[in-house]
């Protein structure tokens, strides 16, 4: 019952009358307190026209009783401290223990008032998942001894594996030599060559034998393979196993980077001075080599009328998992709101993403009309809904409202 009382003060669920303690003082509340698992600290109310400063306790008598200005109670315990009574319906309470227990309100059909109420609450929601990336970028920044250009790199290697290769993609990334890199950018073809040579794919190894013969004597991978070894005793490159790409063909996705680090259109100043999604793809539509044209790997067949530019779909999730947040991190970092927004508008602009969490969203009545709203629904999904937060959530408080006699 506690747990309860605390849940119906945090949230302000209180009948439709004037707050009185049993003692018949009014009671305004000007500041619930700070939560704390069985108290609220200073509190700030309005008793009988006084105000007061202190805690709130929930049916205690002695513990705190030196702070406290208001105690919280469903009896008429006696109590020395101004006591506010709150009974909560058998189905408040009932609805309550069950969410404790595991029910989940949006596990059959939302309330109905709830989706009334999805605007705020949706809100709430991408507000966090912006800030919890930007706490993820900030820490890779200050891995990457606080350069921007390479947390940018690292950020859209990752992503440039699209889900399934994002930690190979990471891995590799955090092999490259942007430094020696830096000394050769201009050049296309040593670009290429330590983009691949670090991922351990101009090894022989890694190219499938049936191939293997083609690609030696094709004189861009030797090429490659020579620019390579040069640099690597140069710099003193560390390469990751081949192994890594066990399976998958990377070797495009590689490319488009390596033209698009050669290019030096993918920059943090780049990036600031998109005002639309039209440049933001402008800047990712990067193309990778001829050579790419018409292969997926080293050697092989070639492949007539292979899709040489990125998807739409494509393009909206680099845009989704790296453009804007790291747009919205560099904002904050300058203390600059223009950016802030922009990465914010940039999501309300997107089309919604189109995976089994929104799908499984969908399926309750509640369709997303943007990305803002798919980042929002997949942030309740992954941080309350999987953590078991339901007391957290919308559909609990909106459940446990109606059944105190509150209609939205």
């Amino acid at each position: 019952m506690k747990a309860l009382l605390h849940y119906i003060w945090k949230y302000r669920i209180f009948p439709h009358r004037l707050l009185q303690t049993t003692g018949g003082a009014t009671i305004e509340i000007l500041n619930n307190g700070n939560e704390k698992p069985d108290i609220f600290e200073d509190a700030h109310l309005m008793i009988d026209g006084k105000e007061e400063r202190g805690d709130i306790t929930f049916c205690i008598t002695g513990s705190g009783a030196d702070k406290a200005i208001l105690n919280i109670s469903a009896t008429e315990e006696a109590c020395p401290i101004p006591t506010l009574k709150i009974v909560p319906t058998a189905e408040t309470t009932a609805i309550f223990q069950s969410i404790q227990n595991g029910f989940r309100p949006c596990s059959d059909t939302l309330p109905e008032s709830s989706t009334l109420h999805m605007g705020n609450f949706l809100s709430r929601l991408l507000a966090e998942r912006m800030e919890e990336k930007a706490a993820r970028i900030t820490r890779l920044h200050n891995l990457s001894e606080k350069r921007w250009e390479e947390t940018l790199f690292r950020l859209l290697a990752r992503n440039f594996g699209f889900g399934i290769q994002g930690d190979a993609f990471e891995e590799w990334a955090k092999v490259l030599n942007l430094s020696a890199l830096g000394k050769h950018r201009d050049n296309p073809l040593q670009t290429e060559a330590i983009f691949f040579g670090q991922a351990g794919l101009l090894e022989e190894e890694s190219i499938p034998e049936y191939y293997r013969t083609e690609a030696l004597g094709t004189p861009y991978y030797t090429n490659l393979r020579n620019e390579y070894k040069f640099l690597k005793a140069k710099f003193g490159l560390a390469q990751t196993p081949h192994t890594l790409w066990t399976g998958t063909t990377p070797h495009t996705r590689i490319a488009r980077l390596a033209a698009m680090y050669h290019s030096g259109k993918i920059s943090l100043s780049h990036i600031a001075d998109c005002t639309t999604l039209e440049a933001v793809r402008n800047l990712l539509q990067t193309p990778a080599g001829s050579y790419w044209d018409k292969h997926n790997q080293f050697g092989g067949t070639e492949i007539n009328n292979r899709a040489t530019t990125l998807s739409n779909k494509h393009l909206n999730l680099l845009t989704i998992n790296t453009i804007i947040p790291i747009l919205y991190t560099y904002g904050k970092h300058r203390s600059d709101t223009t950016l802030c927004n922009r990465a914010e508008d940039f999501l309300y602009s997107l089309p919604p993403e189109e995976n089994s969490i929104i799908r499984s969203w969908a399926k309750t009545g509640i369709i997303a009309k943007s990305a803002a709203d798919t980042q929002a629904l997949i942030q309740l999904k992954n941080q309350y809904c999987k953590k078991n937060r339901c007391l957290e959530c919308l559909f609990a408080y909106q459940c446990i409202k109606e059944s105190m006699g509150h209609k939205s």
